[in-house]
């Protein structure tokens, strides 16, 4: 072994010397810097053309890999509940449709995660409070980690329903009022607000109020039995002797006054968190929260109820004054 390295060495060592020499030959001037810094920027330039030359071939040859030419395919990491019910498998197809994953991507490509989580994070996706991370594996799989926007609230507004977040941030979709019956979501009706663009915040105050409400009665008892928030008379705008807010029930034409917004009763009504004790005191005791009648007002005392004749224009700050309200303790 050690005679065959020092001939190598010995190679190369008369290599180099013939290249000097005929650099600089040896009937030259003494002194030629110029000469020898140019060999050396020249010796520099060449091994960093020759160094990416080769980068370049073996790259090309590794793309050309038949494991790295296989097309690629997206999976979703740690999804919430409700996106993975069938029902809502659409979501996550519309979500693929709008990576547009192509069979001229390639796993190599390393501009690919970026450009998925681009993608994902544009406002009119719409689903996507926030793209955690987007890896490509070897085996060809694409796995992104989301946060998403889960649907809170439907919104009526004219002939169409909407959805939208907690944070009143529209989703994508324009739906038939019809549509929105079965969903498991409360509707928000009487918004004068038109609907923003997929992936806004719809700014309306009434809608506001009313989102607000639905995200308190989200976890309690009776939740399912409320269909509807009503918010046309907000803030008293269609006649102040009327509560501002009203809730459905899944009892045709049973109404809970509920009154101010949340937030907003000011010392002139019960707090939201006393209005929602009764209303369980109320579910617990009959089952029902508008305990089959028409109409209950949770607006003027913390633990009892106020029950209108039905179709009566009046005014529940002061029961007392009005024939044909009978009241209940929750």
């Amino acid at each position: 072994m050690a005679p065959r390295k020092a001939k190598k060495e010995s190679f190369l060592h008369r290599l180099g010397a013939a290249v000097g020499e005929w650099l600089l030959p040896a009937g030259g001037p003494a002194e030629r810097p110029w000469l020898r810094y140019s060999v050396r920027v020249a010796t520099v330039l060449a091994i960093i053309f020759a160094t990416g030359w080769g980068f370049a071939k073996m790259e090309q040859r590794v793309v050309s890999l038949e494991r790295y030419q296989q097309p690629l395919y997206l999976e979703w990491e740690l999804l919430p509940d409700w996106l993975q019910l069938p029902d809502n498998r659409h979501i996550l197809d519309a979500l693929a449709r709008s990576v547009d994953l192509g069979e001229c991507d390639r796993q190599l490509d390393s501009e690919l995660a970026s450009r998925i989580g681009t993608a994902l994070a544009r406002p009119s996706v719409g689903w996507v409070r926030e793209v955690e991370r987007v890896r490509v594996r070897s085996d060809g799989i694409v796995t992104v980690r989301c946060q998403f926007r889960r649907p809170a609230a439907w919104v009526r507004y004219g002939k169409s329903c909407y959805l939208v977040d907690e944070h009143r941030v529209r989703l994508p979709g324009r739906y038939q009022f019809n549509d929105s019956k079965g969903s498991g979501l409360i509707t928000v009706l009487g918004t004068r607000t038109p609907p923003p663009a997929v992936g806004h915040v719809w700014d309306a105050a009434d809608l506001s109020a009313g989102v607000l409400l639905v995200e308190l009665l989200k976890d309690r008892p009776f939740r399912h039995q409320v269909t509807a928030v009503y918010v046309d008379n907000y803030n008293g705008r269609e006649d102040a002797a009327k509560p501002y807010i009203e809730l459905a029930t899944d009892r045709k034409d049973s109404r809970v006054w509920w009154g101010r917004p949340p937030n907003e009763e000011f010392g002139r009504e019960p707090t939201a968190t006393q209005k929602i004790t009764l209303l369980e005191s109320l579910y617990r005791q009959w089952g029902r929260i508008d305990m089959n009648r028409p109409y209950v007002s949770v607006t003027t005392w913390p633990d009892r109820v106020a029950m209108p004749k039905p179709m009566s224009a009046i005014d529940t700050s002061e029961p007392a004054r009005h024939p044909g309200i009978r009241l209940l303790r929750g």
